[in-house]
This record gives structure tokens, sequence and C-alpha cells, in this order.
């Protein structure tokens, strides 16, 4: 190709950006503007990002410039309008209330009604925190406006004044620097299409929402995410009004289930971990009232997809998802069983970040919640001792199912226990020389965490002990606490292996009877007993609790029911819809015995 050709080509791809530089300069310093107001936190470096607005203002601009003139003005004014309104709206979200656009925060404004609305801006028109937006974005608008009005004088001067040479090269440096910017926000756009291309809400959550960068992207993103939950919602109400109870037997008058959270069974003093982290259940199961059960697992790794597997009756190795199936506490209520919600976590509030948005939204939808729950606790408390105190509020019935979900071992560590309640130090690891100071002391905040949920544990039970009642007890997932990897936390996205599946994946599960349970269940009791070394995947659970409330229903499946004779311990446990668990470490027992060799 001749230079010439190539110059025509270069030319060619700088035109959007040489006849629509008013729009491209102005809304670039808008979005510049409104990351440096609100200082979002991402893993993604921020020069990405400024890159990223290059790239995709670039191709607005080119949109632009093949709308014919007469129509290009008016599309122009709306995406002007549509800019500006996202950036004030959220900068003034996150001025007053410290919130960026979310799920939840645009469905919160879906809701809301006109007259909601006009005595919002009213009340909020006195104070300071609109006006500070405005100051910024105001005088931003009047010079943009000025700008589109004198346009053609603007760019006949440039013209004028900008030496030919310049020009050129700034039609070979324009396409360049695009394909440059193009390049380096790759990732990023990745990650968009990974979402956009979500089937569910599970699929969109694990799509990294920190890409959605301006206002403008997280308003599509959350509408988006809304559409997805609208959609698995109004399957799930279907399938709610729909529950079959054919007879209830209530068996068990106090059925309580303490969901936990990030607990590494591998730190459990029960499960064989040389520190003494949990010697109250130790002493429960010495004097038989706890079965610990030692061969179970979580679907997931992550709290939201969890909750809606552990509660649902549809179990991960069947077709389909979670909403072909209904929530266990559902299933309850129908039967006759007054059902509470105690939690620290998933209130419906402007707060609700997408994790636990994905993983409340089928809890706070008014119809599921009356179909599910009789009572839910309005105050959130420091420490999950605190919480078992909500209980008292509940106004129980004759028959009574207890969800209990407090914050475990959740990150950060340190944040769950007082310092009255500090056992463990840094000190306590003298054999971890593969790790500094600052390492052990998390796993001495981890272990800490673990001690003081197992007084949660007891004092839940003792809690019910002159009762008929039965507490079953499994957390949410496990955790990383430098065990296999050298790490903490969880990586969402990361390939199971087989040492992310020992820590992250194997979890405790515990059941508990009452004295007065243990007399007269004695065959559930026996059943737990023997039960102990059986393979369970937690997504069978709400099985297993029909199975102790007695319920006969075509919801119910013996073969899942861990507690029954005909239990099917072979089946499938799948992690994350794709690994099979029992697979993964029979490979992983098979190499590390070769490995000794």
């Amino acid at each position: 190709m001749k230079p010439y050709n190539i110059y025509k080509a270069f030319r060619c791809l700088a035109t959007p950006l040489r006849k629509e530089y008013v729009f491209f300069v102005f809304m670039y310093i808008a979005f510049v503007a409104a990351r440096i107001l609100e200082s979002p936190t991402s893993h993604t470096p921020t020069y990405v990002f400024y890159l990223e607005n290059i790239a995709d203002l670039y191709l607005v601009c080119a949109l632009l410039c093949v709308i014919p003139q007469k129509a290009r003005r008016w599309i122009r004014a709306i995406m002007y309008i549509v800019g500006y309104t996202a950036v004030i709206a959220e900068g003034f979200v996150h001025e007053r209330f410290h919130l960026m656009f979310g799920p939840i925060t645009i469905q919160l404004v879906m809701e809301t009604t006109p007259g909601e609305t006009s005595e919002f801006l009213a009340s909020y028109l006195k104070g300071w925190a609109l006006w500070k937006i405005l100051l910024v974005y105001v005088p931003m608008i009047a010079v943009n406006a000025m700008a589109e009005t004198f346009k053609k004088r603007i760019t006949a001067f440039l013209s004028g004044a900008m030496p030919e040479v310049l020009k050129t090269a700034s039609n070979i440096a324009i396409p360049i620097i695009v394909v440059a910017c193009f390049i380096c926000s790759g990732g990023e756009k990745i990650q968009m299409i990974k979402f956009f291309t979500s089937h569910d809400t599970d699929e969109a959550e694990h799509a990294d929402n920190h890409a959605f960068h301006t206002p403008f992207y997280r308003i599509v993103f959350s509408t988006k995410f809304l559409s997805l939950s609208s959609q698995e919602l109004e399957r799930m109400r279907e399938n709610m009004r729909n529950i079959k109870i054919d007879s209830c037997k209530h068996t068990v008058k106090n059925i309580i289930l303490y969901i936990g959270e990030s607990y590494n069974k591998h730190h459990s003093q029960v499960y064989g971990y040389e520190l003494e982290t949990t010697p109250n259940q130790k002493a429960m199961a010495d004097e038989g009232n706890l079965i610990v059960f030692k061969d179970a697992v979580t679907p997931w790794n992550v709290t939201s997809n969890v909750f809606k597997d552990v509660l649902s009756t549809h179990s991960t190795d069947q077709k389909g998802s979670w909403i072909d199936g209904v929530l266990i506490p559902g299933v309850l209520k129908k039967a006759g069983y007054k059902v509470a919600f105690i939690t620290s976590q998933f209130y419906k509030s402007p707060n609700l970040g997408v994790v636990d948005f994905n993983g409340s939204f089928f809890l706070n939808d008014k119809e599921i919640e009356r179909k599910c729950f009789d009572y839910r606790n309005k105050y959130r408390k420091a420490y999950d001792l605190q919480l078992i105190k909500e209980i008292n509020k509940f106004p129980c019935g004759d028959y009574n199912f207890i969800i209990f979900h407090g914050m475990g071992q959740h990150q950060e560590y340190n944040k769950r226990f007082g310092k009255s309640d500090v056992r463990f130090t840094a000190g306590n690891y003298p054999s971890r020389h593969d790790l500094t100071v600052y390492e052990k002391q998390i796993i001495a905040d981890y272990d800490n965490a673990t001690r003081y949920n197992d007084r949660v544990v007891k004092q839940l039970c003792e809690r019910f002990k002159n009762d008929d009642a039965v507490v079953v007890y499994l957390p949410d997932h496990g955790e990383e606490v430098f065990d296999r990897i050298h790490s903490y936390g969880r990586d969402h996205n990361a390939y199971v292996s087989a040492d992310i599946a020992f820590s992250e994946f194997e979890v405790p599960f515990e059941i508990w009877f009452s004295p007065r349970a243990k007399k007269e269940h004695s065959d559930i009791y026996n059943a737990a007993r023997k039960a102990a070394d059986k393979a369970f995947s937690t997504d069978d659970l709400p099985h297993l609790l029909m199975g102790i409330a007695g319920i006969s229903s075509p919801l119910y499946d013996a073969r899942r029911d861990l507690l029954n004779p005909t239990f099917n311990d072979s089946r499938k446990r799948i992690l994350k819809r794709s690994v099979d668990y029992d697979s993964l470490m029979t490979v992983d027992r098979k190499l590390r015995k070769t490995w000794r060799k």
C-alpha cells in the first residue's frame, strides 16, 4: 500500500474525534471528574479506566458520525443529557450517602413514587451535598454548551492556527492512541461481555462489576442484573404458590438451622485441629448430644450462591437451577411451623453490594418473604452472641423453625470477637516457618474467631436445652487460612483444585439434640449417629429438614435425606456446577501417595 493511502486510512480513522472533539473532550472530563470525586475501589489500576474512557468515547463519536446530520444534533443532545444526569445523580448519592449505583440503589429508585421523589429532592435542595456536585458540573455544562454553540468558529480557528505538520501528526497519532487504549482495556471489555452474556444472577455476579467504571455503565449493569433477578423471582414466586404438603407429623417441635460464615473445618478442634478452637463443641460431642459429620461439602464458596442452593429443594447435581425448586422455610411454614429468620446480613438496604444483593433479593421480595417468614429481626448486632438475644423477640408457636445466620469467621477475622476473647497470638504457630509474623497473626485472628463461634454454638444450643429441639449447624462455605495455599480469604473465580476444595468447600456439619429430643426421637438421633461418616452435600439440606419435621410431600426425596435409611451417599457432589468433588479428591489422594513414595 502506498504511503498516501496509508495516511488516508489513518485520517479516516481519526475522523470521529476530529468531527466530535467537543463531545469527546467534555464527556471525558465529566467521567474523569466522577471517578475522582467518588474514588471507587478496584483491583484494576485507575489508568486502565482512563484509557478505556478514550476507547469508549471514540466508539460513541464514530456512531455519531454515521448518523445523518439532521438527527445527529438531537442524538448528541440526548447523550449529553444522559451522561451529565448520570454523573450528577451518582455524585450526589455518593456525596450524601457514600454509595455508588448498584442493583439495590437502582431498585429503590424504581420503587420510589413521584411524590416521594419530589419530597426527597425538596429536602436535599436545602443541603450542601447536591449543591457541591452542581458546583462542579454546572460550570462544565455551561462551557460545554458554549463550545457546541460556537463549534464552527472554534474549528475554523484551530484549523487556521494549527500547522499542517501538526494536523498530519494528529491524524496519525489519534488512531494509534485509540488502538492502544482498546488493547489496554481489553480485559475489562471481556468482563463486560461475560456479564451481558450471563443467563442468570449467579453467572452475572462472577463477572467483575468493577469493569463498569462510569456512572452510566453502573446504571446499565444494575438494570441488567435487576432484569435477571426479576426473571428468577417470577419463577420462584410461581413455585412458592404451588407448594404441596400432604401431611406433617411435626416430629420435632423446634428446628433451628444455624448457618455460619467462612468456616475452615480444618481449624476446628472437633475435626482434628491441634489448637483448642472448639472446646464447647468437643464437650457436647463427648457427652453424645452433638453429632459431628465427617464428610460434608458445600457446592459453592460464595455466600450468595450457597443460600440459593442450600435453601432450595433443587440440588446442584440435578438438571436446571435453584429456581426449579422451592425455598425450605416456605415449605415448613406451609406445613404449620412458625418461621423466623435472624441474621446480621441481607437487609434490604442501599448499602447492599452485588454479592449481598444476589444472596438476598429472593428473601427480600415481599411475596416470597410472606410465604417464608413469620418474623425477621430489624437490627444488626456487632457480635453473634448478641444476635442470639434477637430470638427472644420471636413470638414462638407450638412448632418453630428458626434460621440463625451469624457473621461467623467472615473477614475481617479480628472484628468477629472482642478484646477479652483473645486466646491465640502469632506465637502459637512456632512450626510455621513459611509464614511471616503478620501472616501468623492472621491465623491467630481466624482461630480466635473460630473459638468465639464455638461459644455461639454452645449458647444457641443452651437457649433450647429444655425444649424439644434439634440444632443443625453448617457454614455457608470454607475459607483459605494458609493451609495448603499461601493465602487467606477466597478466590471466587479460581478453578477448583484439590487444595482449594480442601479449605473452601469441605465444611463442618453438625446436629445437636436437646436431652428431651434425644430421648423422644431416639430413632432420629440413632440415624444421625449411623450417618456420621456418610458423604453429604449441603444442597440436600432441605430434604434432611423435611425428614426431621416429618413432612410428607412430593418435594421430599428420601434418597437426599442424610438421616433416612435410603439415603444415596454415592450421588455426585458437584462444586461450582462443574467439578466432581469426589473424583477430584480421589486423584489428589493418589498423587499425594505417589509423592510420598
